[in-house]
Parts: structure tokens; sequence; C-alpha cells
């Protein structure tokens, strides 16, 4: 069920006045969960059944290892659960990469298993993981209900897509009275627009210009290609970005809060920078559950800079099964240990490092490595991604240079420029009072952009196949 459908709009309607009926906390969290299991049922039923199943052993597991005195145990415990976690992934996302690989390496023919990848299943396992990892460390109390746990794993705003949400985030918002609130309405909706615009304006008209490109670059010119490459990564922000945000908005809407996921990560300065700004909910997941679990930085550069592309390589391969994800993780890691080892070098010339020249080719030279590296993580194999790169430096092919195209990326650079230059007023909704005719008025501005400007066929987000 996608967001910006009419199917979303009558369930959320349906939803809403349902809480409205039920007015009890219990009544509504029930209500809440069972709609989550609707949502997500509307792709697939038969996987709620894997929602239900991982949401009972991870609950259970927990409580066992609370529940015993025994650091044995509750290291047993914990293992079995990720295990459980890592292993119900691995069969439905990697099975048939890797039985593949496999077989190629051994010159042996592979006869694909039809395993259908459940949608979202990358996010609500590392929320599941989250759980009983920080139980075992002792960073949060134990979850004693159960239907408040599966509505932890299952809340539909951010089931299969993010943002990742952590037990410590969630949880205690279930421990207070959920109400209804005609401010939270007004905020959620004002975010959940501005969403809609990113996705529905910007990431679904620039796919039509970016499809084709990178399914066929041997087509295209060299200026084409690179117009493709900043296309896409754009139109990745937005689209990824835009869910978040609707995410969020959705979420505020009937009282709850989710985690910031981007920070305007195109305007970073360092790679180490970028990671601090995209994808938030993922970056910090990797650090504290993977890269601080392989001992961080704590045990010589050596060690620093095999945790980083260790964490970087599974950061890829979280992302899909394919050999073009491994490459964009590593050398995303190439990237953090050559900055790490870049900011040893100039740790003298702090002053230099400060002026504007030096930020403003800081920022030039990350954009253009992330641009690059976009073109492995959308390409379908490498044999395309070779091809595009080298038509990137060559003459020739045809020269499409769409002007609306070029327009959305104009756009796009002014609104990173504006946001730099510090206009709140140009990405912020202050207003929150139910009765101010500026929320009245950023709510139909919004709707009649979307309206106007949306393409006849919207399509899915990005981020569903992870």
């Amino acid at each position: 069920m996608i967001f910006t459908s009419i199917q979303f709009l009558v369930f959320y309607t349906a939803l809403l006045a349902l809480l409205f009926v039920f007015r009890g906390t219990r009544a509504r969290e029930y209500l809440l969960l069972l709609a989550s299991y609707v949502f997500y049922g509307a792709w697939n039923p038969y996987f709620v059944v894997l929602i239900v199943v991982s949401s009972v052993w991870g609950w259970g597991l927990g409580f066992l290892m609370y529940s015993t005195r025994s650091a044995f145990k509750r290291k047993v415990y914990l293992w079995i659960s990720i295990a459980l976690s890592l292993g119900v992934l691995a069969y439905f996302k990697y099975a048939n990469f890797f039985a593949d690989s496999v077989a190629t390496l051994f010159g042996m023919e592979w006869q694909y298993a039809d395993i259908v990848l459940p949608v979202g299943i990358s996010f609500f396992t590392f929320q599941t993981m989250s759980y009983t990892i920080d139980l075992y460390r002792g960073r949060i109390p134990v979850c004693t209900s159960l239907p408040k746990f599966m509505l932890f794993v299952a809340f539909f705003p951010q089931l299969v897509a993010g943002p990742i949400v952590r037990a410590s985030e969630f949880l205690p918002q279930l421990d207070r009275q959920i109400k209804l609130k005609a401010k939270d309405f007004i905020i959620g909706a004002q975010i959940f627009l501005g969403g809609a615009v990113q996705k529905v304006l910007i990431a679904d008209n620039l796919s039509t210009f970016v499809d084709p490109i990178f399914s066929q670059p041997e087509l295209y010119s060299s200026g084409t290609l690179w117009l493709g490459a900043l296309a896409y990564s754009v139109q990745i922000f937005c689209d990824f970005s835009g869910y978040s945000l609707m995410a969020i908005g959705v979420a505020r809407s009937l009282g709850f809060t989710l985690p910031k996921n981007f920070d305007m990560p195109y305007l970073s300065q360092s790679i180490t920078e970028f990671w601090r700004r995209w994808h938030l909910t993922l970056s910090f997941w990797l650090r504290d559950y993977l890269y601080i679990s392989l001992g961080g930085n704590r045990r010589g550069p050596i060690n620093t800079q095999f945790n980083l592309m260790v964490t970087m390589l599974l950061g890829g391969l979280w992302h899909g099964a394919s050999w073009n994800f491994i490459i964009w993780g590593a050398l995303h890691g190439f990237g953090l240990i050559v900055h790490k080892h870049w900011q040893t070098l100039t740790r003298a010339y702090a002053e230099l490092k400060s002026g504007y020249m030096y930020r403003f080719f800081a920022a030039a030279v990350t954009l253009l490595f992330v641009l690059f590296l976009w073109i492995p993580f959308r390409a379908p194999d490498f044999d395309t991604t070779r091809t595009f790169v080298a038509g990137m430096f060559s003459s020739g092919g045809i020269q499409w240079l769409n002007p609306e195209i070029i327009l959305l990326m104009l756009i796009a650079v002014v609104w990173h420029i504006a946001h730099q230059l510090r206009l709140p007023a140009l990405f912020k909704f202050p207003d929150a009072n139910p009765r101010s005719y500026y929320s009245l008025f950023v709510l139909i501005g919004l709707i009649f952009l979307i309206a106007l400007f949306a393409p006849v066929n919207t399509s899915p987000f990005i981020y569903f196949q992870f």
C-alpha cells in the first residue's frame, strides 16, 4: 500500500474514524496493531505471519533473557534471537544470490528457487534485533506486553521502508495515553505533504528520465549520462527522504514521534559527514550494533580500517543481494578510510580547513564521489555500471537534455543553497495552531502543487525493494 495512493487514503480515513470511536488506550493499541497488519497484508497477506512470528520470538527470547540470572543463558538467548532474525533475512534476501555465486565459482548451473522477498524485511528485522541487543546490554527495560512489542515491530507508517525505530524510542510512547490532537494532526499533515511533494513532484518526474538512461546507457551521450547520474542522485534522495517524511507525518498525526532520517546529506563536506546525514537510522544502527561491536576505533588504526570496511560491506549487502551493492559498500568503506587518513594528515591545518574555499571544494569532492557511487547502486548489473561510467567520458550517442529535468535539478540546487543559508521558513512548518490561516494555506498550497504537477503514474518507493 503506497502512501500516495487512493487505497491508502481510504485506509487512513477509516483508521481515523475507528480511533475516534474507540477512545480507550488499550483499544487503540489493538486497533493500530490490527491496522498495521492490514496495511502490510494488502501487499501479501501470507507474510503477515512472518511479522507475527518474528515479533513473538523477539519478545519471548527477550523475556527469557530478562528472567534468568545466568550470564551464559542470557548470551545464549541473545544469539538464538540474532540467529533466527538473520537466518530469516538470509533465506528470503540472499539464498538465491549466494547459491548463484557459488554455482558460478565452480562452473555449475543453478536453478533459481521461487523465493518472494517480503517488503520491508530488512527494516523490521533490524528493529527486532536492536531490542534484544539493547536488552542484553542493559540499556532498556524488558517489554512485558506482547501486543505492545508486536505494535513496535509492525507499526505501519515505518514498517516497509523505515525510519528504523529502536525500542527505546517507541515503546515508552506506548506507556502513555494514546490521544488524537488537532495540533499533532496539523503538524503531521504538513510533514506528510512536504514528503509527498518530494516524492511525487520531484522523484517520480525524475524517474521518467532516469530509468531509460540506466536501462541502456550505451545509447546516450556523455552529457546525458552525467545529467542522468545527477538526476538519480536527486531522485533517490527525494524518494527516500519523501517516504521518511510521510511516515513521520502519518505517525505524528496519530500522536507518535519517529526519528529523523535525513539531514540534507548533499551538503556534506566529507564522506564521514555524508553518513551522518544520509539514512540516519541505518547509519547509527550499523555504528552502534556492528561497528562498535567489532571494536570500533579502540584497537588501533588497522583494526579501525578493517571495522569500517566490514561495516560498509555489510551495509551495502543489506541494501540488496547483488555484487553491485557490495561494490558500492566497499567503495564507501574505502572513502571513509581515506578520509580518516586525510584528517590525520591535515590536523595541523584547522584554520585553512575552516575557510570558505576549502569547505566548498570539500563539499564538491564529496558530492562527486557520492554521485559516482550511485551508478553501481542504481545499475542492474556490473556490465551496465561499466558501460555507464565509460560513456560519461566518451563522445557520441543521443543527446537528451530534457528541459523539465534541468529545471528540477535547478530547484534541487536552490533548495540546498537556501537550506545552507539557513532560511527556515522554506523548510519548516512552524505554525501548528489549528485555527491559523497560515497552516491552512500551507496545506492547501501543497495539495494544489501535487494535484497540478504529479505525473500520471506514480512509481513505487525505491527502498521498498530493500
